[in-house]
């Protein structure tokens, strides 16, 4: 996979931190999905906290490089790399360097229009990273269970 080389200035992309523009084209397919995308500039060390969407998630490194938690395993994003986050995982962004990143999430309208998921509801922004490593894992003290129906 190749990486940009490039050198430029992140707040000199253009549409950067603006809401990006989807074009849907006449399709069956396509009326049954609901597309967002956002284009954020992120400074060194700024975070997205963690995030689970209804629907499926494309997380793409414009610039920079990123690092990503998607359900307990890590990912490093560099230049022209994109990772795919399942529906319903949680994901987490930081940026190592001054980033720009396109998330993009692709949600069932079906599941939008009824009000039971709604794309962006889930979305959990935590500043206390201490509590988000407790709610994110179960506490190691827990006693293990067991199964007593087993004779």
């Amino acid at each position: 996979m190749s990486t940009s080389s490039t050198n430029f200035a992140i707040a000199d992309l253009p549409g950067l931190g603006e809401k990006t523009p989807i074009f849907e084209l006449p399709s069956d397919a396509l009326a049954q999905v609901k597309a967002e995308a956002r284009y954020l500039p992120l400074r060194e060390s700024e975070h997205i906290g963690t995030h689970a969407s209804a629907g499926e998630v494309l997380i793409f490194c414009v610039a920079g490089k990123l690092d990503a938690k998607v359900h307990q395993h890590h990912h490093v994003l560099e230049p022209n790399q994109l990772l795919h986050v399942p529906a319903g995982c949680p994901f987490r962004l930081e940026a190592r360097v001054d980033s720009a990143v396109l998330v993009t999430s692709l949600a069932a309208k079906s599941n939008l229009s009824n009000g039971t998921i709604a794309s962006h509801s889930s979305s959990v922004h935590r500043d206390d990273e201490v509590q988000e490593a407790l709610e994110e894992s179960f506490p190691a003290s827990d006693p293990p269970s067991y199964n007593s129906t087993i004779t």
